[in-house]
């Protein structure tokens, strides 16, 4: 069966910015159980890297469980272009 989206790191990274696209605002569990990305922080660090600003905001939020966990709320502030240098 063909799987509903690629699981690179590139892939990741672009669904990461098309939800940003449409909401400046993105948490550790919406990038896990909605986008599949099951480790955002290093995608988000990947794409500072090429120069998007996004902003960590520490949150308290319930996973599927109810538990209450410390997550980070990412928040879109823009693109700076740095030029090549900052490619990953």
């Amino acid at each position: 069966t063909k799987r509903p989206y690629d699981n690179s790191a590139s892939s990741q990274r672009a669904r990461i910015l098309e939800h940003f696209s449409k909401c400046p605002r993105l948490s550790t569990i919406e990038a896990r159980d909605e986008k599949g990305i099951l480790h955002p922080c290093g995608r988000i660090m990947e794409l500072r890297k090429m120069g998007h600003k996004i902003d960590t905001h520490w949150i308290k939020a319930p996973d599927l469980n109810g538990v209450l966990h410390r997550i980070g709320l990412y928040v879109y502030q823009g693109f700076e272009d740095r030029g090549t240098y900052g490619q990953v």
